[in-house]
Order: C-alpha cells, then structure tokens, then sequence
C-alpha cells in the first residue's frame, strides 16, 4: 500500500494523473488538478490551491497527487466511520439525534469514559454547529442534531 492506498487506488489515479497531463511533463498545474480532484469526486478550495501551488512550486507531481489523494481517501473513511457512530443514536433513521437533556447521546457523552463531558462542555461541543445550523434547521429549539451536518463541521475544524 503506497501512500496509504491500496494498488488499485495508486493504478486509478496514476492513470487519471497521466491522462490530465496531456503534455506528459510529470507535472500539473494546479487549475489541473482541481479539475482531476473533481473527476475523482473531491473539491478543492481556493484556498487550497494556492496551498498547492505554494507548497509544490506551482505544479504538481504525481507522488503529490497520490498523497493528496491518500488523504482525501482517509478523510472519506474517517468521516464515514464518525456518521455510523453517531447513527447509532438515530432511532427512526431521520438523519437527525436528539441532544436534549434526556437524550441517549447527551447521556452517554456526560457519563462515560475516563473523562466525560460536563454539562458546560456538551453545550460547548454543540455550540459551533448550533450557531453555523441556525439558519437551516432550528436545533436550538427542537433539540435534535443534523448528525452528517454535524460531521462534517467537525472535520472541517480537524484539517
């Protein structure tokens, strides 16, 4: 596994790299790759793009390419594996988890573990995404969490 990618993935990629880079330079430019990421299902940011360019001298070489894809790759299981456990507390599958004070998850996370949540800290690690969530979906007033949603904003604080 190179890269952290299983051959298949360093074959799919490679031969993704090697047919964006019409001019068989070994490098891409980095409008390029944000065209090859979006053929291979990942976004990239303006951002990062000129992190990109910045960090690889303004092009990119496949073993850049096969990192970044690693990561990405990683951030997909990662992200899959944070929405199955929140699912655990979607009792009807709507997608949604209460985080009221009776709720089941709110439970769990202020009891269990070497170091639970106090109630201060639960409020905290719900704050971001009720704040970002407000104008969307009502969680301050309905008690319940777009879990994905949810995932998805924690990532973003990771990376």
């Amino acid at each position: 596994m190179e890269f952290g990618l299983t051959e298949e993935q360093v074959r799919i990629y490679t031969e993704a790299f090697n047919d964006m880079d019409k001019n068989h330079t070994g490098v891409l430019q980095p409008t390029e790759l944000g065209i090859l990421m979006r053929s291979r299902g990942h976004t990239l940011s303006d951002e990062d793009m000129r992190d990109v360019a910045a960090d690889r001298h303004g092009t990119v070489t496949l073993a850049d390419f096969l990192q970044i894809m690693a990561k990405r790759e990683q951030d997909v299981v990662l992200q899959q594996k944070l929405i199955a456990a929140f699912a655990v507390f979607d009792k009807d599958g709507s997608g949604f988890i209460s985080v009221n004070d009776e709720s089941d998850f709110r439970k769990q996370m202020t009891t269990l573990g070497n170091l639970p949540y106090t109630d201060e800290m639960f409020e905290n690690f719900l704050s971001e995404y009720r704040a970002e969530a407000a104008s969307q979906h009502p969680a301050d007033q309905d008690g319940l969490l777009d879990y994905q949603e949810f995932v998805k904003l924690m990532l973003r604080k990771v990376v």
